[in-house]
């Protein structure tokens, strides 16, 4: 059963797979340019450089992370330095040298409101599917009524079963509703030698463009 306990335990073992190091080429070339200081979203964050990237393009960017060590981690890695008050359940570390805050507990106990952005790459396919509706939902419910969000899934069949989940494509369709288009679809199999060690019998990661207009 996938809880808080097994993400931290995650973290504090080490067991990150998911976490990728540099910038994701995805995000660079899909994310839309709007206008300087918007809010943007990040859920399950993790210590993903991603945040840097869209703070350097002068976007006010929130990630929300369960994990202490890894808020601590992203911290470390990039020098930074921040100041932290407590607000109810959560931890709101405010970065010093960029527009970056990360809050630092459950993402269901965040509640603000009017995010014009959300960048997802690791959130929904980190969600069981008994709470993906949820996760949605509550993501939704967090941006603005005309709020862009970029969202990176995997559809995949083989031995293994995640997280992070396979989630197929009607499912992605039906939670987030109309506005939803895919961008693009890659074959991981053919492009990243890391799927072809026989776990797997087809492996594809796909981008999505939300648009709530």
């Amino acid at each position: 059963m996938i809880t808080n306990d097994f993400w931290l335990e995650r973290w504090q073992t080490g067991r990150i797979g998911f976490h990728q190091e540099g910038v994701n080429p995805k995000l660079m070339d899909y994310w839309p340019i709007l206008a300087k200081r918007s809010k943007v979203l990040v859920p399950l964050c993790g210590k993903t450089n991603d945040m840097i990237w869209l703070a350097e393009q002068g976007y006010q960017v929130t990630g929300v992370e369960l994990s202490s060590l890894a808020i601590i981690e992203f911290i470390g890695d990039n020098d930074l330095t921040y100041e932290t008050i407590q607000q109810g359940n959560l931890k709101i570390h405010t970065v010093n040298e960029l527009p970056i805050r990360l809050i630092e507990g459950d993402f269901f106990d965040f509640n603000e409101q009017d995010f014009d952005a959300c960048y997802d790459r690791a959130a929904m396919i980190a969600m069981p599917k008994n709470l993906r509706g949820k996760y949605v939902q509550h993501t939704l419910q967090r941006l603005s009524k005309k709020a862009f969000v970029l969202l990176i899934t995997l559809q995949y069949q083989g031995d293994k079963n995640g997280p992070p989940f396979s989630v197929a494509e009607e499912e992605i369709i039906q939670l987030w509703g109309t506005g939803i288009k895919k961008l693009a679809s890659e074959n991981l199999m053919e492009t990243n030698p890391d799927y072809r060690d026989g776990s797997y019998t087809s492996f594809e990661e796909s981008v999505w463009h939300i648009d709530q207009n």
